[in-house]
C-alpha cells in the first residue's frame, strides 16, 4: 500500500470517528430533549393532562407536583405545554398544536389554562398572527423522538453548541415540561431584572391591544380540553409593579375571565396578588414555582369536579 492510499485511509478513519464520537455525544442531548428550552415538549409521548399558557406557567407549574397530588384523580401522562408570550399566547396556531398534543381517547384529564393580559394581547390588525410563523404555528409533529422537522426547521445552533449550551445551560427542560431555570436571586439581581421587565411589558402596553380574536380562539381551546376532562383557568403569582401595569392595561381582564369560566362552567383561580418570590417580577422562582405548585393541587383537592361521565357543571372558584 503506497503511503498517499494510507495517508487518505487513516485521515477517513479519523474521520468516521470523529463523526461516531459526535454521534456519541449528540445522541443523549437530542433523544433526552435537551436541545433547547422548547424541544423536549415536541418529543414526549401525547397528554392525558396538560398545563397551557406563557413563560409565566412553563416555570410557575409543575406537572410533577399537581400529578403527586392529583394522579389518582385524573389521566396522565402529566405535561406543561407553555412556551413564551412570543410563541404562545392564544390564538389558532396554538390551539392546534394543543389539539394535536393531547390524546384523543382521553376522557378524564386535568387541564391548566394559565391566562393574562398579555396572553390575549396583539400587535397589529386582528387576524395576523406572528406566532403563526414559529413552531407552535409550523410544526405538525410534536410527539416525534427524535423530531427531525423541529430539528431540520427550527434548531439554528451549530452542533458543538448544543453540547457546550446542555453542559452549562440556565435552563433545564424536564420531561415533563417544566422549565426550571437556574439564575441568581439575590435581592440586587431581582430588583434589577424587575425594573427592566416592567420597562418591557410598558412598552407592550404601548403597541398592543386586546385582541378580540385571541379571546375566541381562548374560549375554543376551554371548550376543545373540556371534550377530554377537567379545566381550571388560572391567573398565576407576579410582582407588585408588573400586576399594577395589567391593572392599569387591561382593567376589566379579570371580571373578563370570570365571566368566560362562568360561560363555560369551569373553575377560574385567580393567584395573581399572592406573595410569591419572583426572579423578574414575571416569573416564579424554583422554590417559588414548587409551593405554588403544591398550592394549586391543593385547591384542586377541594374543588368538585363532577364525574367524567356526568353532564353535571360547576360554578367559577376563587382561593380563600
Amino acid at each position: 500500500m503506497s503511503s498517499a492510499i494510507f495517508r487518505l485511509i487513516s485521515r477517513l478513519g479519523l474521520l468516521v470517528g470523529a463523526c461516531l464520537l459526535g454521534l456519541a455525544l449528540l445522541g443523549p442531548v437530542v433523544l433526552g430533549g435537551h436541545v433547547d428550552a422548547f424541544y423536549g415538549r415536541f418529543t414526549s409521548p401525547l397528554a392525558g393532562s396538560l398545563i397551557v399558557g406563557t413563560s409565566r406557567a412553563a416555570q410557575g407549574i409543575q406537572p410533577a407536583v399537581l400529578a403527586e397530588r392529583l394522579g389518582s384523580r385524573f389521566e396522565g401522562p402529566w405535561l406543561n405545554y407553555s412556551f413564551t408570550l412570543t410563541h404562545s399566547p392564544y390564538g389558532p396556531a396554538y390551539l392546534r398544536s394543543i389539539q394535536r398534543k393531547v390524546r384523543p381517547e382521553a376522557k378524564n384529564g386535568l387541564f391548566i389554562v394559565a391566562v393574562d393580559p398579555w396572553s390575549l394581547a396583539l400587535t397589529g390588525f386582528e387576524g395576523t398572527y406572528p406566532e403563526d410563523n414559529s413552531f407552535i404555528g409550523q410544526l405538525d409533529q410534536v410527539s416525534q423522538n427524535p423530531n427531525l422537522s423541529y430539528l431540520t426547521r427550527f434548531q439554528t445552533k451549530p452542533l458543538y453548541r448544543l453540547l457546550l449550551d446542555y453542559a452549562t445551560a440556565t435552563e433545564r427542560l424536564h420531561p415533563d415540561g417544566w422549565l426550571e431555570v437556574k439564575i441568581g436571586i439575590d435581592s440586587a439581581q431581582v430588583r434589577t431584572r424587575i425594573a427592566r421587565k416592567l420597562q418591557d411589558y410598558r412598552r407592550l402596553a404601548a403597541s398592543q391591544h386586546f385582541s378580540q380574536g385571541r379571546l375566541q380562539a381562548l374560549q375554543q381551546t376551554v371548550a376543545f380540553l373540556k371534550q377530554h376532562g377537567q379545566v381550571v383557568m388560572v391567573r398565576l403569582p407576579v410582582g407588585a409593579g408588573l400586576l399594577k401595569l395589567e391593572q392599569d392595561y387591561q382593567p376589566a381582564f379579570d371580571s373578563l375571565m370570570r365571566d368566560l369560566a362562568t360561560r363555560h362552567a369551569v373553575p377560574y383561580l385567580d393567584y395573581s396578588a399572592q406573595p410569591y418570590a419572583t426572579t423578574d417580577g414575571n416569573h416564579l422562582q424554583r422554590t417559588a414555582s414548587a409551593a405554588f405548585s403544591a398550592r394549586l393541587a391543593q385547591d384542586l383537592q377541594r374543588l368538585s369536579f363532577p364525574n367524567p361521565s356526568s353532564k353535571a357543571t360547576r360554578a367559577a372558584a376563587t382561593p380563600q
